[in-house]
This record gives structure tokens, C-alpha cells and sequence, in this order.
């Protein structure tokens, strides 16, 4: 059963922690602090003007988020206001704008500022809580097939309830200080950074988003941050700045968005003292399962979720043995379908029976549990057999001097699309690519070896952290584009 909270809209959160806690601090970020009895009054003046400005309740804004205050008051403002609000990133281009405009059908977009909540007294018109009623859907974007944009329909009463289940498993407290890393417009800074914060009374430390490896190690130490959210790329990179790594009040390390390899949670705890623990979630879903036990261990579903396994051709495992690998599918006790704005035909293609495809591959080792093993999306067909990346990834990155490794088909109409498939490979201590290729044959089947391994000092990032696929493949037509004896890779 989920955990219930008693107030499942974010104005009535808000009005919540303003009376209970009215002195303490709600966010920080660089030297400013705002207390929850700062931040309602904020978000008061924010409603007028946004009143002002647009009187058409229901009607469906986005906002141009950024990991600061003035981002959070306008959330909070627009669904007081009976606004559905769709949170996107506030660095996209006007061409990506114009996709999601067209996908949600949005009135238009709202770029956060101090002018929402200038000084001055909140206009009379702003009426009293519940009035209008908040709107019941928002909208949270994720990246689709080709790196289109997919808005996906969110009910606030499932989020928040997921939100406070995940709260309280991961053991948040109201005395919490969440230092959140990651954009709050994807689902996971959202669901577990910012929504926590507001059912718990944590105050929120927005780290400046994207952050150098060194300023967040530095920001971790100085923040007394006692949970951090964040993703493996910048864990290892806090290790491998040399700075401090953690205040002594530390106690919840979350991790998600890629593998967590198990070198990693050994090296955090022994500099912290700290396990990292796996979260595994989706835009879809929000929070669907957390490490309890060992780091590296299977997963607790959160409560209402359920899972199941599809074989490739597509049939139903029913009692599927612990060590049987599938397609994973979800459902959720009393949540709407899955739905996708703008996308009815991906809608109905993304469920099979009542159960929603998560596009990733996976077993059920117990009742409640689950381990998710890589992408489905991501199989690689070599003469009729497949291959898994995330396998082979994993034999990479057993070889000594690796640091990091990516492993896909070139994309249709590339340079190195006649080949099977390539490793874009991270090396330290001048590892070359026969040093990697020599390892990998002793450890996989001649087919599941790559035909290209790219060696280089680091692979670029997106801002979430995730491996920068577009570049990598950029750069790999240009280092096949070189004439003979001007660099590349084997």
C-alpha cells in the first residue's frame, strides 16, 4: 500500500510547510536562502501576476526550467493558478521549443525571473487556496526514437504519492538537506530532490546546473548536504577531482540515469563512509524501484508497482525462473495509463494487455523485486544473434586502466554504419586499443567483440551526465575521415 500523505496538491504542500516551518530554510542556492514562509509569499506574488498576465485557468504553460528558486515559484504559482505547467529544459533551442509547443499544445512559454515575485504587495484578485482547483495533469519531457521529444502526461496525486513513498523508503527526514545535481525538470531530480522536499519539509540545495566536477565536490562538502542525488558519471568524477567528497552529516547517496557498476559503490563508501545506492526510474513512472539491501543487490519495487517479463517473441513468463531475462513490463495501482501528448499511436504501441513497455530488459529474482539488466532497445543483431551492450560493457570495463565505456551500432547513414557495432572506451595509463581488444576476447564470444574500439582520455557528456551518443559519433567520421597516419583508433 503507498504511503499516504495528507495533502496531495503542491499548493496545499506549500501552505503546509509555510505554517508548520515558516523559519526554515526551503531552498538554497549560491548565497541565497528562502524559508517556506519566504517562498509562499513569493509564490503569492508570482500568482498575481501570472493572473495579470493570462486569466485562462486550465490553460497549458510551459516553463523554462533552471535549477534555482525563481524556477520553483513558478511551478508552484502556475498550478495554483489551475495552470498545466510542462517543465523543459531552459537552454533548448527555439526548434526544440517549437516541437514540444506543437506535441502539448502550450499557450506559450514562461522563463523564470525575480520580476514573477517583484517586491510589492500581492494583488487583492489572488483568490484563496483550492480556487480555482489546481489542474490535475502535468507534463514532464523526455526524449523519444532519433532524440525527438516525447511529453508525457502526469497525474500530480500519483506523483506526489510516489514521490512520499519514496521518501520514505530511502529514509528522508524533515531535517534532510537534499543537494540536488541533477535538472529538475527530468523525473528524477523532480521526484526525488524537489517533491521530497515539499512533502517532508527537507530544504533543497540546488547545485548550478551543469556543475565541473571540482565546484560539486566542493558544493558537497560546503552544502552540509546529508542526501545528494546524482548520476555514476559525476560520482566518479568527484573521486577523480581529489577534493573532499562528503560533509561528515552525509547519509543518503542515490544514484540513477546509467549503470551503476559495482568498482564505483566500492570506491564512494571507501572515501565517504557512504553506500550509493541504485534508484531506478523513468519519465513514465516516476520512482519505480530503490536498493534497500546491498548496493549492487536487487531492487525494491515501490509500493503499487508491479512487474512482469515478456519473452522476445512475445509471449507472457509466467513464475519466470529467478535467472530468466525478459522484457520488463509495469503497472501501477490506480494511475492512469501511460499517455503521451500528441503521440496517440506511441500511446497505444507502449502498452501490451494493460502493462506498460519500459523499453528495458530484466528479472524478477523475488516477489517485489526487481534487476534491470539494459535497454531492449539497445540489442545489436550480429549474423541472426543478439547482442547485448550493456554485456559487453561491463567485459570493458573489467579491463584494467578503463575507466569508462559505451557500446552501440553506428546510427543508419553514418560513416561506420557497414560495421557490426563499436566501444567508445575512456582508458587511463596509456591502455590502447589492442590492450582492450586482447582482454575482451578472453572474456566474450568472438561475435559479442565490437569491431571498433574508439580510445580516448574521456567521452563527452550530455547535461544529465549520459553518454553524449550524437558526438561520439561525430567524432568517430572525423577520426575516419583522417588520411593514414594522422590519428584515430583500430
Amino acid at each position: 500500500m503507498s504511503v499516504t500523505t495528507p495533502h496531495d496538491t503542491l499548493p496545499s504542500l506549500l501552505e503546509a510547510r509555510a505554517a508548520t516551518a515558516p523559519g526554515r530554510p526551503a531552498v538554497e542556492y549560491r548565497d541565497t536562502t528562502v524559508t517556506w514562509a519566504e517562498l509562499a509569499d513569493r509564490v503569492r506574488r508570482a500568482r498575481a501576476r501570472l493572473r495579470r498576465r493570462t486569466r485562462a485557468p486550465g490553460a497549458r504553460l510551459g516553463i523554462l526550467a533552471r535549477n534555482d528558486p525563481d524556477t520553483l515559484v513558478a511551478l508552484l504559482a502556475a498550478t495554483a493558478e489551475g495552470r498545466e505547467v510542462v517543465l523543459y529544459d531552459g537552454r533548448a533551442t527555439a526548434a526544440e521549443r517549437d516541437q514540444v509547443t506543437a506535441l502539448a499544445g502550450l499557450i506559450g512559454w514562461h522563463t523564470p525571473s525575480a520580476a514573477d515575485h517583484a517586491d510589492g504587495p500581492a494583488e487583492p484578485e489572488v483568490p484563496a487556496l483550492g480556487d480555482p482547483p489546481p489542474a490535475p495533469w502535468f507534463g514532464l519531457v523526455t526524449s523519444g526514437t532519433g532524440g525527438l521529444p516525447k511529453v508525457v502526461r502526469k497525474h500530480w496525486h500519483t506523483t506526489i504519492a510516489n514521490a512520499a513513498d519514496f521518501a520514505a523508503l530511502a529514509g528522508y527526514r524533515g531535517d534532510d538537506r537534499i543537494l540536488c545535481t541533477t535538472p529538475v525538470h527530468h523525473a528524477y531530480a523532480f521526484g526525488v530532490a524537489v517533491l521530497p522536499a515539499l512533502v517532508t519539509g527537507a530544504t533543497l540545495v540546488f547545485a548550478s546546473h551543469p556543475a565541473s566536477p571540482t565546484t560539486l565536490a566542493r558544493l558537497l562538502r560546503d552544502s552540509r548536504a546529508t542526501v545528494v542525488q546524482s548520476v555514476p558519471f559525476l560520482y566518479r568524477a568527484v573521486l577523480d577531482s581529489g577534493e573532499p567528497t562528503a560533509p561528515s552529516a552525509l547519509r543518503i547517496c542515490l544514484s540513477a540515469g546509467e549503470p551503476l557498476a559495482a568498482p564505483l559503490t566500492e570506491a564512494w563508501n571507501a572515501a565517504t563512509g557512504v553506500p550509493l545506492r541504485d534508484q531506478y526510474g523513468s519519465t513514465e513512472f516516476g520512482q519505480i524501484a530503490y536498493t534497500t539491501g546491498t548496493p549492487g543487490g536487487p531492487l525494491q519495487l515501490m509500493p503499487g508497482v508491479t512487474a512482469r517479463l515478456r519473452s522476445p517473441d512475445g509471449v507472457w513468463l509466467t513464475a519466470p525462473d529467478p535467472q530468466t531475462t525478459g522484457d520488463l513490463y509495469l503497472r501501477q495501482a490506480g494511475a492512469d495509463p501511460v499517455t503521451y501528448w500528441g503521440l496517440p499511436e506511441l500511446t497505444t504501441a507502449s502498452h501490451c494487455d494493460g502493462w506498460f513497455r519500459t523499453g528495458d530488459t530484466g528479472r524478477l529474482p523475488s516477489p517485489g523485486h526487481v534487476v534491470v539488466e539494459g535497454r531492449t532497445t539497445r540489442r545489436i543483431s550480429v549474423a541472426g544473434r543478439k547482442v547485448d551492450p550493456d554485456e559487453v560493457e561491463r567485459a570493458v570495463l573489467q579491463v584494467p586502466g578503463v575507466r569508462e565505456c559505451w557500446v552501440a551500432a553506428p546510427p543508419e547513414g553514418s560513416p561506420g554504419h557497414g560495421d557490426r557495432f563499436a566501444a567508445f572506451v575512456a582508458v587511463e595509463g596509456g591502455v590502447t586499443e589492442t590492450d582492450v581488444r586482447r582482454h575482451v576476447a578472453r572474456a566474450l564470444s568472438p561475435y559479442k567483440i565490437p569491431t571498433r574500439f574508439h580510445v580516448r582520455e574521456a567521452l563527452p557528456r550530455t547535461g544529465t551526465g549520459k553518454v553524449h551518443a550524437a558526438r561520439l559519433w561525430q567524432e568517430a567520421a572525423g577520426e575516419a575521415a583522417r588520411p593514414c597516419g594522422q590519428g584515430g583508433t583500430a
